[in-house]
């Protein structure tokens, strides 16, 4: 049978930790980083926004789903329990848009597998497994141009956020989309086609694994690495426009640009023990 050790989890708002819409799980059966996708609207229940929600939604099904469980059968009851909430909770904000969002990247201990839902990342054996957004490459590069000819700015407001904010909203129709261009998977309350999920089936020797939001700019194999190659970032590039491009950059008085959460494991064999 497969053993795991956990070795190093890290959680951290960008603003605070009590706003952190990140959630790490881990139990004897699954682990699991799940980034709340950042909230676009002024919704709020009992105090969380909708990436919290949707984040602590995801962790209370995983923490319940039974062992043997597929990535299908996950994606299936975290529908039904946004379902649920959108059936008692009225929601002022577009949904399709502003909803319940969140992406994940999980280890099924029993199946020996990874999966990869949307764009959070994986460390595999010191190989970087990434899942961007077609949209949010070209909407990082559209930020990056036009803070770029607006040197002057202020850096407080964010012209380039400010221009792509729009866009970032109607580019959510192509969630769970097949489109093969634009199409990208979330966890939103749909069906999410197969084509659109990652899952990478294990070979029966030890590997080490990191899980981690997109709050890294490039996960690394350890967290201090992952930590430093963030502290580079947030040093040099600040508003992430020019060596690392992003959708948004540091905001003043904030400790990130985004909220990061990493699990660094060891997977090995009964055989290796």
């Amino acid at each position: 049978m497969t053993a795991v050790q956990v070795l190093e989890t890290f959680i951290q708002g960008k603003v605070n930790d009590e706003k952190c819409e990140d959630t790490i799980v881990v139990t004897p059966e699954f682990i699991g980083v799940i980034d709340g996708v950042t909230s676009k609207s002024q919704f709020m229940y009992q105090g969380q926004t909708t990436g919290k929600l949707a984040s602590t939604m995801i962790a209370g099904v995983l923490e319940r789903l039974p062992k043997e469980a597929t990535l299908s059968s996950l994606i299936e009851r975290v529908n039904q329990q946004f379902a649920d909430f959108y059936n008692r909770v009225k929601f002022t904000a577009d949904r399709a848009s502003q909803g319940l969002q969140a992406v994940a990247v999980i280890y099924s201990r029993f199946r020996n597998e990874l999966w990869q839902v949307g764009d959070a990342q994986i460390n595999l054996d010191g190989r970087l497994l990434t899942n961007p957004k077609a949209s949010d490459l070209v909407l990082s590069n559209m930020r990056s141009l036009i803070l770029r000819l607006s040197p002057n700015s202020n850096d407080e407001l964010d012209p380039g956020r400010q221009a792509i904010l729009p866009w970032i909203l109607q580019a959510t129709q192509f969630a769970n989309s097949t489109d093969r261009e634009w199409g990208y998977a979330i966890f939103n309350g749909q069906p999410i086609p197969e084509s659109l999920l990652k899952i990478y089936h294990l070979s029966a020797e030890s590997h080490q694994i990191v899980l981690a939001s997109d709050g890294y700019p490039k996960l690394a194999e350890n967290l201090a690495d992952s930590e430093a190659a963030l502290a580079n970032v947030l040093e040099n590039d600040p508003s992430c426009s020019h060596e690392y491009r992003s959708t948004k950059g540091l905001k003043k008085g904030n400790r990130s640009f985004d909220d990061r959460s990493l699990v660094h494991f060891k997977v090995s064999s009964a055989n290796d023990e």
